[in-house]
């Protein structure tokens, strides 16, 4: 009991002095391939792409010879991969030291802040990308035009856990944007950079 009463007094002491900041840098510019024209005959470029992306991590929604569509949705736990939301950088201080904390918003972290009040909290962030891509192909002249365009769903969860790593709350955001348009909204930028369009256009050739 002893051992117990001192911990709990440390943990309060600690907390007590704490404190924790942040600031926020929006994504780079990212130069973004949508659009291509390939030298091949329609039928061998839909082929081909059709057979690569049902090879990949794709789920093939729909696909429309007839009418150039094909849909395909994806996931990542790594969102990062694939968009951008610029960097967050968290600094927090106790008796014990300072840390630092650097991440992409869209990815999954952890931390330590304080509240208002001063009490201290672990946070757990957890992320996961969830995506459509619409891509258009016809006949262009003597080749092929492939036109791609994806819409980007980052869902992410806080969960903070006090001193005593009993649960404190949690948080839920969602970042919506699309290869043409990205998101802005509450202080947080988002955008696209552009390698999963690379992908699809890389197996169409």
């Amino acid at each position: 009991m002893l051992k117990t009463s001192l911990s709990v007094l440390l943990l309060t002491s600690l907390a007590g002095c704490a404190t924790s900041s942040y600031t926020y840098a929006p994504p780079k510019e990212h130069t973004i391939t949508k659009q291509i024209i390939i030298n091949e005959d329609f039928d061998a470029v839909w082929d081909r792409l059709v057979r690569n992306l049902a090879s990949d991590f794709f789920v093939i929604n729909n696909i429309e010879k007839n009418s150039r569509i094909i849909n395909v949705s994806f996931s990542s736990t790594t969102p990062s991969s694939y968009v951008d939301c610029g960097i967050t950088t968290r600094k927090f201080s106790n008796a014990r030291g300072d840390n630092t904390y650097a991440y992409n918003p869209a990815d999954s972290s952890k931390y330590t802040l304080t509240n208002d009040q001063g009490a201290l909290f672990n946070a757990i962030r957890t992320s996961k990308l969830d995506g459509r891509s619409n891509i258009y192909l016809a006949p262009s002249g003597t080749g092929t035009l492939l036109t791609v365009n994806t819409k980007y769903v980052v869902d992410v969860n806080v969960k903070y856990f006090d001193v005593n790593n009993l649960p404190g709350g949690n948080d839920n955001f969602t970042f919506d944007f699309s290869t043409k348009e990205k998101y802005e909204k509450d202080g947080i930028s988002c955008t696209a950079i552009g390698n999963l369009e690379q992908k699809i256009i890389d197996y169409s050739r």
